[in-house]
């Protein structure tokens, strides 16, 4: 009796243990189902954004398209306006700037160095008038770079012609006082250094055709002592070439080609 009865437990236990069991399969398969609908319309929301914007950005582009295009079109009836191409802009644009730092360069000189410098300041004139005379000085991206170059380089000129005159020397003969330009700038009075000689040559261009021929009792002007300029170096290179085809390559290299008169 009392085996039966503990059967009757187990069999009860068992019972209730696969019922409880299937319960709690069910539970966890349908959670399940519903993580799987849940993701299911997630996925689906996701695939309708990704749509949209899929279909923004295609719209997108075609009217970044059109714009560029619109963009071109106004961009080249610009340059017809201005009489120039996209090349020619950008030359103008260098040029300008290579104008601008040497004004500036300058601007940061000293009354004495700029003074020195008085030719190369005036070379930049015809330079600055090329680029107000051009149509491109009206462009809207080069107007007031225009005008703030034109407005330093009057500021430059202002100075310079503060400038004091140069002093003058009057030759004398060859064989009493052996004056040539090498001389004359090799005295201590004038520039203590021979080399500076194209000042004198460059000042006195009215004067003198050669810088070997100088002629007693010419009154020569002599620039303030200062390193030769661009315009007195372009003329030592040319003196010293012709030298050079005269007298042979040997005499040019070795230094020793100098005005001789």
């Amino acid at each position: 009796m009392k085996k039966l009865s503990l059967l009757l437990v187990i069999a009860m236990v068992f019972a209730v243990s696969s019922v409880a069991s299937a319960q709690e399969e069910k539970m966890k398969y349908d959670e399940w189902q519903q993580q799987i609908t849940m993701y299911t319309a997630q996925r689906d929301s996701l695939k309708n954004v990704l749509n949209q914007l899929n279909t923004d950005i295609a719209n997108l582009k075609s009217e970044l398209a059109s714009l560029d295009q619109q963009y071109q079109s106004e961009m080249q009836n610009y340059l017809n306006m201005l009489q120039t191409t996209e090349a020619g802009m950008q030359a103008f644009d260098q040029t300008l700037k290579t104008l601008s730092d040497e004004v500036d360069n300058y601007m940061k000189m000293s009354d004495q160095d700029l003074c020195a410098h008085r030719a190369d300041v005036e070379a930049l004139g015809p330079q600055i008038d090329s680029v107000k005379a051009s149509r491109l000085a009206l462009a809207a991206e080069f107007y007031d770079r225009v005008q703030s170059l034109e407005n330093n380089y009057a500021q430059l000129k202002a100075r310079i012609a503060k400038c004091s005159s140069a002093m003058t020397y009057t030759v004398g003969t060859w064989a009493r006082n052996r004056d040539c330009l090498w001389n004359i700038a090799k005295k201590k009075t004038i520039y203590d250094n021979p080399w500076r000689w194209p000042k004198i040559y460059v000042a006195n261009r009215d004067k003198i055709k050669n810088p070997d021929l100088i002629f007693p009792k010419e009154v020569l002007k002599i620039p303030e002592n200062a390193p030769l300029n661009r315009e007195e170096k372009a003329a030592a290179r040319a003196y010293y070439a012709r030298k050079a085809r005269m007298m042979g390559q040997g005499a040019a290299a070795s230094g020793t080609v100098k005005p001789s008169k």
